[in-house]
């Protein structure tokens, strides 16, 4: 699950650095993001067995709350950081590790 998870995770980068020009927020903000998701599906991709791929779902933990943070004080940028909060918490639901997964 984790090998398809990062394979996913690279289209979606992939895909955010392409649009990232026509998405509704900065452009270095999207090529950031693009950037944070090609090098978390890499290293998952490199080591599935790894700390990344056993804990990487907290950064999208992080980032669906810090979106929810931001959809609470901005009114210009709700729209937005709703849909992105939606989209990490879709990533931290597939990237997390199952019961029968063992963290260390």
């Amino acid at each position: 699950m984790t090998r398809r998870v990062a394979s996913a995770r690279v289209v979606w980068g992939t895909g955010v650095l392409v649009a990232s020009r026509y998405l509704p927020v900065p452009r270095k903000l999207a090529l950031v993001l693009a950037a944070r998701h090609l090098a978390q599906a890499g290293a998952t991709l490199r080591r599935p067995d790894g700390v990344v791929a056993r804990w990487g779902w907290t950064a999208d933990v992080a980032h669906s709350v810090s979106m929810l943070g931001l959809a609470a004080v901005s009114r210009r940028w709700r729209a937005a950081a709703l849909a992105n909060a939606v989209v990490a918490a879709s990533w931290a639901r597939a990237a997390r590790p199952r019961p029968t997964e063992r963290l260390e």
